[in-house]
């Protein structure tokens, strides 16, 4: 049966997701904001039968790229290869069905680069200016905005990069800052003149603004693109540098030593990458008639695919495939504040992984989280929460109840049956929701389509209790198998449906039906008759508190070193705490309340070796004195050996929820800094001392008033018996701001001390401490 939901397009659809740096690992908000949402499209176009190309790839110019070299060592072009392996192995584990995903480092991309450039040239849209720039005369080199650091002058914050300052967000240029640094040398820039061009977007304006006023009204753009889109025409465009300073990127012909900005190369990667698939890029890119343009972005990434990128093709005055659907979201923020690439706080791609959580969780999670008018927050409690009482508790009953029930007492067979008023009622019902999905699809409402995907799935389950089959297989045993039959075609079109979602899943619901897959069209029939199903099995597996606990730990024991004290912290240089970081944290894991005591020890490691089921954890055992020993887990393989850490004494959390990591239980934390390296914050006390903070010579018990509660409520006693109400989860130990600030370490912005001698790190300035 042909029914409203089969849309066949006319015009090839051309899906693209903006091009991640190849700088860094790609986070949960990436994922969201680009890759999956552009994937659940792409599949559903598939779905539907239409000619469909989805491109994407890493953009491999730029300074970013050529700061993470000079940070590991290594040339651009083998950062280029290592991170574009990582994207790609969490882009396939996430199950991202591109038809390719290329780099912009191919000899193809410089080749369409330049030819549209030249014929921009040749229009008059380029301009030639002298500009004034950073010059570093030790290097005899142009520094870009992100090789000069210095004190912000808005914040005064002490480590701020040319281009953007990471404590007070404000956007810079490297000659406003006080006391400005070469980054690769420490000496201070000079201002130099270097000529550039620059792409003439207020000679563009009329062209540009008239394409935009015909596409915004007649295309699929978000709210956001629009006003965003609208706010740059108002305020009037005016010409923008294409030519940058630097070694790596783009060749500009004519000019040595210039390469081109990466702003204007990286859009044309999605025609290069085209290229790269094998496809005749002309074919898709220059077909205006033919084919549809749909984009997928978050919302900084606006203004580069509705000006720059647009005015760069309006300019060579050819017919190009224009922009049609532009999606961009709002941003995924994490729990514990904003994804950061250079913070390296929240879930990247490869943490998923180890997670042992399916892929298809994560994407669900994310799908129905999705920030498409407002932000919204990556929460561990509510993911867990929407794995146990939506996927597991909803669609993964109703599959399981219904193929088990069919096995068990159908020998595992669907029989075809004619149905009564209430059944025909409920598949109207169904197929009425059924347009509803497609047509919110149609428009990229990803995150109400699979809302209501779910909701037909609890309506399912609604009528599996109405027809009581469990009454009925014995008591009308025809009404039996005709309720059989409908929800065996129900749980196929759930299957269809959330193929662009939950791919795994979808595949593994038709394994279970014991049938091959169904496409868009298949909606609503009742294909599923008289025949044999597979065997059931959970499509889910509940995420237990411990479980989730262990994660995290994990995650926390195993984070990426390189986060800044100041960042971590949201203090400035001058101490001051710039937001609301944390008390904000404070409120969202306890109310009101303060923060739970942390309890700091010194131990001794009298033995250590490596855990027998990960590769990257030691397995420590520690004495805290008066014969109290305690095995301790931690992540610093690949930072210290065995005998590095034997026979020394450090500082240990040891207020913990004890902690199954990998079957070995651990029943604390190292504390170690991390900054450029991972160094262990060892001291010289014997073991059981208690370490305190800002308290001149006294021992946290002294401090305690006549009830009993040491004054510094950051503290716990390490005389405390370890109980419920003091155990801390790692929530509640990530609450706490540990950090190194110019080699001392502090809690919670307090000096640490061991007796009367300061904690102090010998080679890491500035760093998180965990």
């Amino acid at each position: 049966m042909v029914s409203s939901t089969s849309i066949k397009s006319t015009k090839k659809v051309l899906i693209t997701s903006a091009l991640p740096y190849v700088n860094n690992i790609p986070h949960m908000g990436n994922i969201i904001g680009c890759v999956l949402s552009a994937d659940v499209i792409a599949r559903y176009h598939r779905s539907q039968g239409n000619k469909v190309l989805y491109v994407c790839g890493t953009d491999e110019h730029g300074t970013a790229t050529e700061a993470r070299a000079l940070e590991e060592g290594l040339t651009q072009q083998q950062i280029c290869d290592k991170y574009y392996a990582i994207h790609k192995q969490v882009y396939d584990w996430f199950q991202i069905s591109f038809d390719h995903f290329g780099i912009t480092s191919q000899k193809n991309h410089t080749t369409i680069t330049q030819d549209i450039f030249l014929d921009l040239k040749a229009n008059g849209y380029i301009l030639e200016r002298d500009v004034e720039q950073a010059y570093c005369e030790k290097d005899a080199k142009f520094l870009a905005d992100r090789f000069v650091e210095g004190e912000c002058p808005h914040c005064h914050f002490g480590n701020a990069r040319g281009d953007q300052c990471d404590q007070c967000g404000k956007l810079l240029d490297p000659l406003e800052l006080i006391n400005p640094k070469c980054k690769t040398c420490g000496s201070a820039p000079i201002k130099k003149s270097s000529r550039h061009l620059f792409l003439d977007l207020a000679k563009l304006q009329p062209k540009l603004a008239e394409w935009i006023g015909q596409q915004a009204r007649v295309g699929e753009w978000t709210t956001n693109a629009v006003t965003t889109t609208q706010g740059w025409l108002d305020r009037g465009l005016e010409p923008r540098a294409i030519t940058r300073d630097l070694s790596w990127g783009v060749p500009v012909p004519g000019m040595e030593g210039k390469v081109f900005y990466v702003w204007f190369d990286a859009p044309i990667g999605y025609i290069s990458i085209t290229e790269q698939a094998g496809e005749d890029w002309k074919a898709w890119w220059q077909d205006p008639d033919g084919v549809l343009l749909h984009q997928f972005m978050a919302k900084d990434n606006i203004p580069f695919h509705t000006i720059l990128f647009p005015a760069s093709l309006i300019g060579t005055n050819k017919r190009w495939t224009m922009l049609h659907h532009i999606d961009a979201t709002e941003y995924l923020q994490h729990e514990d504040g904003k994804f950061s690439k250079s913070r390296k706080t929240g879930l990247f791609g490869d943490d998923a992984i180890k997670t042992g959580i399916p892929a298809d969780v994560f994407r669900y999670y994310l799908l129905v989280n999705r920030p498409e008018t407002s932000d919204t927050v990556f929460s561990w409690k509510d993911l867990q929460e929407k794995l146990n009482k939506e996927l597991l508790a909803n669609l993964g009953n109703l599959v399981n109840r219904t193929l088990s029930f069919i096995a068990q007492f159908q020998d595992h067979k669907v029989h075809e049956s004619v149905l009564d008023e209430m059944d025909s009622n409920f598949l109207t019902y169904l197929a009425e929701q059924y347009t509803q999905v497609t047509d919110e699809l149609v428009h990229t409402k990803i995150k109400e389509a699979l809302r209501r995907i779910m909701s037909i799935s609890q309506r399912a389950n609604q009528y599996f209790q109405e027809k009581q089959p469990w009454k009925t297989r014995t008591e009308n045993p025809d009404d039996c198998q005709k309720t059989m039959f409908v929800l065996a075609n129900v749980i196929k079109d759930l299957a269809i449906l959330l193929a662009p979602f939950l791919p795994t899943t979808s595949k593994n619901i038709f394994l279970q039906l014991g049938c091959d897959m169904r496409s868009w069209d298949d909606l609503g029939n009742l294909s599923i008759a008289n025949q044999m199903i597979g065997t059931p099995a959970p499509l889910f597996a509940k995420l237990e508190d411990a479980k989730l606990e262990q994660i995290k730990y994990e995650l926390q024991m195993g984070q990426s070193a390189g986060s800044s004290a100041q960042q971590k912290s949201g203090r400035s240089d001058s101490g001051k705490n710039d937001g609301v970081k944390k008390g904000r944290l404070q409120e969202d894991n306890y109310g009101s309340g303060p923060l739970k005591p942390l309890q700091l020890t010194v131990g001794r490691i009298v033995d250590v070796y490596r855990h027998p089921n990960a590769q990257k954890l030691f397995v420590e055992q520690v004495d805290f004195g008066g014969g109290d020993l305690r095995t301790i887990v931690s992540g610093l393989v690949g930072h210290y050996r065995e005998d590095d850490l034997r026979g020394k004494t450090a500082i240990f959390v040891t207020n913990l929820q004890p902690a199954n990591l990998r079957g070995v239980t651990s029943q604390g934390m190292i504390l170690a800094a991390q900054g450029d390296v991972v160094e262990v914050v060892f001291v010289d006390a014997d073991p059981g001392v208690v370490v305190r903070a800002d308290v001149g010579e006294k021992t946290v018990n002294d401090l305690a008033e006549p009830n009993g509660e040491p004054e510094d409520s950051s503290f716990a006693s390490s005389g405390d018996q370890l109980t419920d109400d003091n155990q801390l989860t790692i929530d509640e130990f990530g609450a706490h701001t540990l950090e190194a600030r110019n080699f001392c370490v502090l809690l919670d912005g307090k000096q640490l001390f061991v007796g009367t001698t300061a904690v102090k790190t010998k080679n890491i300035k500035d760093g998180v401490v965990r």
